[in-house]
């Protein structure tokens, strides 16, 4: 697994969209990443608007392979979610990041670009977008320890169904993205490793659908530990489901001996705490806590 050097003051940073236009104001979370001592590069296209989305594909694709290629940029922190980044995966310039690994960090539909990531053997980083930067302190203080070489870090959690350490790499991200990557090229790898999860406005019949999918390709016996982050605004049309959000998810584990974290504050949420996807970490399931060191 290819890890991204750490960032250093004065490193530039680019600001690049894949998927929604633009639609509230960045000036803090620009401030606030000025303020980490880096120099934020926006992209050509990063503010403009076609449609739903930040710009044409072409576009999008231009400002993503330009920061990868440009070595000045260190990191590409990406301008927000919603839909559009699997238009334009298959396109990416991987090899200019193969040979130049830069920290890439986003979450919701960025979650395609770091299960592709993943899979060609380069870390990436779930975590705040610029769009929710300055949401919460300590969102964004863990996401500049992260990319400034912090490797150790300490999450409260709700519960644990066991008190384990585990050495294995996380993956995943959005339940949706995750469901959707199975038979591309970005197709999660569940295999040895912890799956994270996290959702936001779904019904609960939808969540129940995709976690059906995965379990049908195979995709959940491999797996040796499941953290559930925030599952926000999930519906639950006529109470149709008695169980809560986090019990269905937790009910596709339950023929695996494998530890459950409740509660991460991982995802669309203002807290929003990042994980490393791919690199090879400790990871401590202990009662009210996820402690987590990533390894070189």
């Amino acid at each position: 697994m290819l890890i991204p050097a750490h960032l250093n003051p004065g490193d530039k940073i680019a600001i690049v969209a894949t998927a929604k236009r633009l639609e509230s104001e960045i000036e803090q979370a620009i401030e606030i990443v000025k303020a980490w001592g880096l120099v934020p590069v926006f992209g050509q296209h990063t503010l403009a608007n076609h449609g739903y989305f930040a710009g044409t594909d072409e576009q999008k694709l231009e400002d993503l392979n330009w920061a990868l290629n440009y070595a000045e940029i260190k990191a590409i922190i990406f301008l927000r979610g919603g839909y559009g980044t699997t238009r334009i995966l298959d396109g990416v310039d991987y090899a200019a990041l193969k040979s130049n690994p830069k920290w890439l960090v986003g979450f919701s539909d960025l979650t395609s670009l770091l299960l592709q990531l993943e899979n060609l053997g380069i870390a990436g980083v779930h975590g705040p977008m610029l769009a929710s930067i300055g949401r919460d302190d300590a969102s964004d203080n863990t996401l500049k320890e992260l990319l400034f070489g912090e490797t150790s870090f300490n999450y409260t959690l709700s519960a644990v169904t066991q008190e384990v350490t585990i050495q294995a790499p996380i993956t995943g991200g959005n339940l949706c993205l995750v469901a959707e990557s199975i038979g591309s090229e970005n197709e999660i790898d569940l295999e040895g490793k912890i799956l994270f999860l996290e959702e936001v406005g779904e019904q609960m019949y939808s969540i129940d659908r995709m976690l059906n999918k995965l379990r049908r390709c195979g995709k959940l016996d491999g797996c040796r530990g499941l953290i559930i982050g925030s599952f926000s605004n999930i519906g639950n049309a006529n109470n149709y489901f008695s169980e809560t959000v986090e019990e269905l998810v937790s009910s596709y584990f339950s023929h695996l001996n494998i530890p459950i974290a409740y509660g991460l504050m991982a995802g669309h949420e203002n807290q929003n705490l990042p994980l490393c996807i791919g690199r090879n970490a400790k990871v401590q399931f202990l009662k009210d806590r996820l402690e987590i060191g990533y390894l070189l």
